[in-house]
């Protein structure tokens, strides 16, 4: 069994300001408790797998996920695509929700240090919090 390596950012960690993320990143609002609705919305827009690996990333909020664990986990395992492009790919699935949303995506992302391979994943726990309750307000 692969062991993982757990990080986690508090809410207040300034690494949240520090992703690699870019278009959907910025411009928009972030996720508020006043979005428990949309973000409810959100989650009904989802292509299936773009589903499965933000639910496996809202499990544990503040926790950076590298994209292997992501295409072990959450994605059913390894296929032909490297886990980065897959990972890129299956975030492809989260385009409608995100541009009906009116807010940032979810999640952030941090490109892997010069010299190592694949992209880590989090949900900020206050953002977390939110996509949590509009889940229980829907079950």
């Amino acid at each position: 069994m692969t062991e993982y390596v757990a990080e986690y950012l508090a809410e207040t960690d300034p690494r949240w300001a520090e992703h690699s993320g870019e278009a959907g990143h910025y411009g928009a609002p972030d996720w508020g408790p006043q979005d428990v609705a949309r973000a409810a919305a959100f989650l009904a827009e989802l292509a299936p797998q773009a589903g499965q690996m933000l639910a496996y990333l809202l499990r544990t909020p503040g926790r950076r996920v590298h994209c292997t664990e992501l295409v072990d986990m959450a994605l059913g395992g390894p296929t032909e695509a490297a886990p980065a492009q897959r990972v890129a790919g299956v975030v492809n699935g989260m385009n409608k929700a995100h541009g009906n949303s009116g807010r940032r995506l979810p999640f952030s992302w941090w490109a892997a240090p010069e010299g190592n391979a694949g992209a880590t994943y989090a949900v900020r726990p206050s953002v977390a919090a939110v996509f949590l309750a509009a889940q229980l307000g829907s079950a």
